[in-house]
């Protein structure tokens, strides 16, 4: 098990190192950061004590150092656009974020599971080919589309809920969760329903159903605990995706303050040591859940466990 877990830790390391990597040779590959950063029209006298302050002048591999080096003791910078350190305000947009993506990623998840095993054991059912139907739609859907429409419909059209902000009411969060909880809904309806499915035509399935076991309790004490490993690894990959991916447009579609419209406003201003930490934490996520995925397949599967001992050997 330690050797699994140090195995997995460096993994997480390797793929935070790469990504402030590929970050900061794609920001100097880019442009120059002063006139990435700087409003247009500041003086060259400006340009350069930029430069020399923050160690601009000095040969790459001696920049690339001293940011790993800060970046170890989650120093990014101060913000050029916001001031003050940047780190802290990725930090204080963290929550707004959260606030969308783990009730819609969760949300959306758990209800596709719950449909998925229903329309497994209904496969002909008038429901299971509607979700059938509601799945492959939603999947084809660009999402930043469908936020626009539900904008267009629900609060423009009709005015029932607000077009965007950020206020305490519940009301403004609900275009937004719905826009970003209809793909985890209707990739995990379609994991559980494959899944399940072929379970269903295992022997074992069977042997349960002659022991005199009703059709729910196979399905709680036999078929859902096969359909979990591949359940919870896609419904953490749905959270890291929507988080780094999906809530940056979802965001700003709704005006949402989050760490989505952060990056792009950030990426707008040229503020490269935003954008930075914006990665940092990003990344982090990625990798914090691809380890979670990891160590639940370790503890709920016996054959992740029979595979590393057999490595051992």
């Amino acid at each position: 098990m330690k050797r699994y877990l140090l195995g997995r830790v460096a993994q997480f390391a390797i793929v935070i190192g790469g990504a402030l990597l590929i970050t900061f040779v794609a920001l100097h590959i880019v442009g120059d950061p002063a006139t990435l950063g700087l409003p247009i029209g500041t003086p060259v006298e400006a340009i350069e004590a930029f430069n020399e302050k923050h160690g601009f002048d000095d040969p790459f591999l001696t920049q690339l150092g001293r940011f790993f080096w800060d970046a170890l003791q989650g120093d990014f910078g101060d913000s050029l656009w916001l001031g003050g350190d940047s780190l802290g305000h990725v930090f204080g947009r963290l929550p707004a974020t959260l606030m969308l993506v783990v009730p819609a990623v969760l949300g959306g998840g758990l209800l596709g599971v719950l449909m998925g095993s229903v329309a497994a054991r209904r496969p002909d059912s008038a429901l299971a080919n509607g979700l059938n139907v509601l799945s492959y739609s939603v999947i084809s859907i660009a999402e930043f589309w469908l936020a626009i429409m539900l904008v267009l419909v629900f609060a423009v059209n009709i005015a029932w809920l607000p077009t965007a902000g950020y206020t305490p009411k519940p009301q403004v969060m609900i275009l937004p969760i719905l826009v970003l909880a209809l793909r985890p809904f209707a990739q995990n309806f379609q994991l559980t329903q494959a899944t399940m499915s072929a379970e269903y035509g295992k022997p074992y399935i069977l042997a349960a159903r002659a022991k005199g076991l009703s059709e729910g309790q196979v399905a709680r004490r036999h078929v859902l605990k096969n359909v979990a490993v591949p359940v919870v690894t896609l419904l953490l990959f749905e959270l890291g995706r929507v988080f780094v991916g999906t809530a940056i447009i979802i965001e700003i579609v709704f005006a949402w303050p989050g760490i989505g419209r952060l990056a792009a406003d950030a990426l707008f201003r040229g503020d490269i040591f935003l954008v930075q930490a914006i990665v940092m934490v990003a990344a982090t996520a990625t990798a914090v859940l691809n380890l979670l995925a990891d160590l639940f397949y370790f503890a709920v599967d016996p054959r992740t466990r029979h595979l590393v001992k057999a490595n051992r050997q």
